[in-house]
């Protein structure tokens, strides 16, 4: 098994200093956290993971790019009203704007389960 799946010791070796999931906390209780996620055209959210599921809901936006501590790139489309939930860990991920247009979402996280590395 490989034992930085998630890039957390690669991040730290880089001197990579994670960031948020998401650009600010718009509600929270014991239950959940709701971030708000937007990005100009271009702009990239910095590198980051999950230590949650999560809901994310697009309110605005179009083609995005996910792009892994470990290289791998995953090209997405989240128009208005896209919805993913993910319920597993994943590696440390940045995401970038590759569209034309703001993209702003909602990320809801489900504190009840809290993955470790």
């Amino acid at each position: 098994m490989d034992e930085d799946k998630h890039g957390l010791k690669l991040a730290k070796e880089r001197g990579i200093k994670l960031g948020e999931v998401g650009d600010k906390i718009l509600f929270e209780n014991e239950h959940i956290r709701m971030w708000e996620v937007k990005l100009e055209p271009g702009q990239t959210i910095a590198f980051h993971i999950h230590y949650h599921p999560y809901l994310v809901i697009s309110l605005g936006g179009g083609d995005n790019e996910i792009e892994t501590i470990f290289g791998k790139k995953i090209a997405t489309h989240e128009p208005a009203g896209h919805f993913v939930f993910i319920d597993e860990m994943r590696a440390v991920h940045q995401l970038t704007n590759k569209s034309n247009v703001t993209y702003l979402s909602r990320l809801v996280e489900m504190k009840s389960i809290t993955w470790t590395a």
